[in-house]
């Protein structure tokens, strides 16, 4: 990186050593930049005001959406608007069928590894399974008030949870974590929680579970033992990486905690912090890209050498959904203002390679 002179430090923590944010003047040229940190080390990641991913979004629709999921090859997308879902061609951008039953909300969505079974939840207190192929209506399980949905990799589990922890003063079960046998529509176990489930996650391998709000919980399947208790703050997404190696966690920040996260799976240590807040972010199906969501913004990070790609202007509204599309060459984004599918289209005077400063 070149030599810099810093004219605006929005964020600066001598004691923790963490730059948030800053501007960075370089020749009369301004740029912003965003940091990460790894231990004893400061990372910035450099771009220009003016976006370096642009694209023209396709508009799918204009409806206020509340869930979005792909399938694997990321040809389809399943959506909530009320209580309606809402199948789409992602290449095409054309409606297909639409899923009605639920009589509240829906509330998460999830599509199986195998692209078959679509899972919803609702506020009606229900998940249904449908056929992503013909939209018939597969099963109902009645599971309480759930929020967050994971289809194992093999498709045989379905775990299910909730951001209720407590309803009208009162425990409320559905705040457990509840893991479904879905051949025989039971409930298979059920892990105790402490608190509200956020978001769920099972590893790429099938043998984790990782759930959490304000602490992420690590578990082993097969045998029922807690891993890792991780300090994630107040959560709103997780994921693992597709080498099983590490779990990603994203916060709003709102509570002041750090943004992303990214744990070793292995150790439970925390190896790198994103100082860039998350309402939502996804992976790409080859584990290489990293979609984050915040204040009606996207951004993109390649993941291996971790670097930062660009941004999407996603709407007006805070509280953006994020999946990939296509084998992970699109971008599909929900708010209340819509779906958008882009197509990043990175400049040629791309700045993406992460440079380390030492600590502050």
């Amino acid at each position: 990186m070149e030599q810099a002179k810093v004219s605006q430090i929005l964020g600066l923590s001598i004691g923790g050593a963490v730059l948030v944010a800053g501007v960075i003047v370089t020749h009369s040229l301004v740029k912003e930049a965003i940091a990460t940190r790894i231990p004893d080390q400061i990372c910035l990641h450099p771009w220009k005001l003016t976006p370096l991913c642009y694209a023209t979004p396709m508009v799918l629709s204009g409806q206020e959406t509340t869930a979005i999921a792909t399938s694997p090859d990321g040809q389809r997308l399943a959506s909530a608007s009320g209580k309606t879902i809402q199948l789409w061609s992602v290449q095409t951008g054309k409606r297909g069928r639409s899923l009605n039953g639920h009589t509240d909300w829906v509330t998460a969505l999830a599509i199986s590894l195998n692209g078959q079974t679509l899972a919803s939840s609702s506020l009606d207190q229900t998940i249904r399974l449908w056929s992503l192929k013909t939209g018939k209506l597969l099963a109902t399980l009645k599971a309480g008030r759930v929020t967050s949905l994971a289809f194992s990799p093999n498709g045989q589990t379905l775990a299910s949870g909730s951001r209720f922890a407590r309803w009208w003063g009162r425990e409320n079960s559905s705040a457990r974590i509840q893991l479904w046998d879905l051949g025989t529509q039971k409930i298979l176990s059920t892990i105790a929680s402490d608190q509200a489930v956020n978001a769920l996650a099972f590893s790429p391998d099938g043998s984790l579970l990782a759930a959490g709000a304000k602490i992420t919980k690590i578990w082993h399947l097969a045998s029922g033992q807690l891993l890792h208790t991780l300090n994630s703050g107040d959560l709103n997404c997780l994921v693992f990486s597709q080498d099983n190696q590490l779990l990603i966690t994203g916060s709003d920040g709102v509570q002041g905690e750090d943004g992303i996260k990214f744990w070793q799976v292995r150790s439970g240590k925390q190896v790198r912090v994103l100082d860039s807040v998350a309402s939502d972010f996804a992976l790409s199906p080859n584990g290489q890209l990293l979609a984050t969501t915040y204040g009606g913004t996207v951004n993109l990070w390649q993941m291996k050498p971790f670097s930062y790609l660009g941004t999407l202007r996603g709407s007006v509204y805070s509280g953006l959904l994020v999946e990939f599309g296509l084998n992970g060459k699109v971008v599909i984004s929900g708010s209340s203002d819509g779906i958008r599918v882009w197509q990043p289209q990175p400049t040629t005077d791309q700045l993406n390679t992460p440079t380390t400063h030492d600590p502050v």
